[in-house]
């Protein structure tokens, strides 16, 4: 497809999400959004390879 969808979720594409379930948010809170998803995203992955989960 596209190379913009090979580059992951970016700030303007998590408004766009939030945008379709009724919420409103500006560029700096998606920015903060998305690092904390990538944060949990991150903890996840480390938990399920360690066989914590």
């Amino acid at each position: 497809m596209e190379r913009e969808q090979e580059k992951g979720l970016t700030p303007e594409r998590v408004m766009q999400i939030l945008e379709k379930k009724g919420t409103h948010v500006d560029i700096e809170e998606a920015k903060i959004i998305l690092e904390f998803v990538k944060k949990i995203a991150h903890i996840a992955v480390n938990q399920y390879l360690r066989g914590c989960i």
